[in-house]
């Protein structure tokens, strides 16, 4: 399954929709548009992305990749789409594992601590 279906099947559930022409018209798209992302012919653009992983509570930096490496029209440029959509996928473990309002509160009210990663 491509990485536009995943996503559009999330936002259908997330969004109660049963039905690709509902889904078309909740997005502000053609049910052809809907239609060509489902047979693979087309993607959605980043905008409509964006409103999907809104709705779903995704991250845009985690899916606008992906689907960018489904559109990509050789496999160098997919390489390059997929790569990045691991550095985003790191950089969003590493935000979630260490935030940053966190570390400075542990380090203001915890000097004597010694800290090892």
């Amino acid at each position: 399954m491509t990485a536009t279906l995943t996503l559009l099947d999330k936002y259908k559930v997330a969004s109660s929709i049963t039905s690709d022409n509902a889904c078309a018209v909740s997005l502000g798209v053609s049910r052809q548009a809907v239609s060509k992302w489902r047979n693979g012919e087309n993607h959605p653009d980043a905008d409509i992305i964006e409103v999907m992983c809104a709705a779903t509570g995704e991250s845009l930096a985690h899916w606008l990749p992906r689907i960018e490496a489904d559109r990509a029209r050789s496999p160098a440029v997919r390489k390059v789409w997929l790569r990045l959509a691991q550095a985003a996928a790191v950089l969003t473990l590493a935000v979630g594992l260490f935030p940053a309002h966190a570390h400075a509160s542990s380090y203001a009210h915890n000097s004597g601590t010694l800290y090892i990663m």
